[in-house]
């Protein structure tokens, strides 16, 4: 890969790198054990422009690609898999939303703090009935004079340290129903933060449930088309679907490289276990998968739209590319970190070695941000010309 990498790319990831091993490595742990939010890493990751990496310089941002950006990402899931989870919402899904669709008031008082790692953006959608299954959501935004009234909840809201939220929710004009986006700041009343989950990986995201009771919205926080927030944000999701799919990535490399480490040192039988069959060939075997995994998702950072209209309506499959990913290379760390972890016996199991959080980490990836069936409805939607049914769900009202 690294022979297409320019001099800068090489630089931020290299920045990336040495921030990971160096900071985030000895709290890995720590940040699984705990579940809380790291506010000391959060801090760093500021100082170091990570939260303003993908968004415009106009907003006070580095204007970095999306390759530099899931380069980034990588990195930090070697360590930590799930603060790099939540990293992704932080830095690609909820400030590209904003700048794909904002005002230039709303990026003017959201983007720009946001970039300097201050009052972060979280993104709520998913309720009860399922997250691509809005027509059965019940959040709801109902007019009320100049404004809107919002009343509902949302589940599995990763948070973090955000004090913003992009929240999607049932509306309507003149009588025709739809799905929009509405930036909401945690302060309003009616605005509350219910318990966070205690939950099998991506931990130290401060996820959990929300509520709104009769919330005022302004008018001038609606964010894009009131009925169709929910269709014109798919770019944001599919650039989001593959910084997602590089903390995925980059969780199996961490579990890799420490199980190789392990590996070279124990001896099984009599023999260094590295040269005992199955665990020569699955090392092989995962490595290769990386190596596949990578390819994938760095042509995809090169090819899929950041900007514009979701190409894939026009029948463009590249604008896929981040659901792509976020199946395949998904599917991919959680078989390779199952693999894996069969090489370290009984030690293992041991929280104390630190390594079985890869493996719960790559099992959660697989739920966030959509399942991997739910991403291959949507290519299979666009190859076949019918549609999936979370692109029906995303599609028009």
């Amino acid at each position: 890969m690294p022979h297409f990498l320019t001099d800068e790319q090489k630089a931020i990831r290299d920045t990336a790198r040495k921030f990971a091993q160096k900071e985030v490595r000895p709290r890995g742990v720590e940040i699984d054990v705990e579940d809380r939010v790291p506010e000391d890493l959060v801090k760093r990751c500021k100082e170091l422009n990570f939260f303003g990496l993908f968004i415009s310089p106009k907003y006070g941002g580095l204007g970095a690609d999306l390759t530099t950006t899931c380069l980034v990402l990588e990195e930090i899931a070697k360590e930590a898999p799930g603060f790099a989870g939540l990293l992704n919402v932080e830095m690609v899904l909820c400030p590209r939303s904003v700048e794909l669709l904002g005002t230039e008031a709303q990026k003017q008082k959201y983007l720009v703090p946001s970039a300097k790692g201050e009052r972060l953006l979280a993104w709520s959608q998913t309720e009860p009935a399922g997250a691509g299954n809005i027509l059965a959501h019940q959040t709801r935004l109902t007019p009320d004079g100049d404004g809107y009234r919002l009343n509902g909840l949302k589940i599995f809201s990763s948070q973090g340290t955000a004090k913003n939220y992009l929240v999607m929710a049932r509306t309507s004009r003149n009588g025709q129903e739809g799905y929009g986006c509405a930036i909401v700041e945690q302060e309003w009343p009616g605005f509350k933060v219910a318990k966070y989950e205690d939950k099998l990986g991506w931990r130290g995201t401060n996820t959990g449930t929300v509520m709104f009771t009769d919330v005022y919205v302004p008018k001038e926080n609606i964010l894009g088309d009131l009925l169709t927030g929910n269709h014109d944000v798919g770019i944001a999701n599919q650039v989001s679907f593959a910084g997602h799919a590089a903390t995925s990535l980059g969780c199996l490399e961490g579990m890799f490289e420490k199980t190789l480490e392990y590996v070279k040192q124990r001896n099984l039988y009599g023999a260094p276990a590295a040269q005992l069959q199955p665990i020569s060939y699955w090392l092989a075997d995962v490595f290769t998968k990386i190596e596949a995994c990578r390819s994938l998702l760095y042509t995809a950072t090169r090819v899929l739209p950041t900007e514009g209209k979701r190409g894939w309506d026009e029948g463009n499959i590249s604008g896929l590319y981040g659901s792509m990913c976020k199946a395949y290379i998904g599917d991919i760390a959680a078989q390779g970190t199952d693999t894996l972890l069969k090489m370290w016996g009984g030690s293992g199991i041991m929280n104390s070695t630190g390594v079985n959080r890869y493996m719960r980490e790559a099992r959660t990836k697989l739920v966030a941000e959509a399942t991997s069936e739910m991403h291959l409805a949507i290519v299979a939607g666009s190859l076949l010309g019918q549609g999936g049914f979370i692109s029906s769900a995303s599609s028009k009202q």
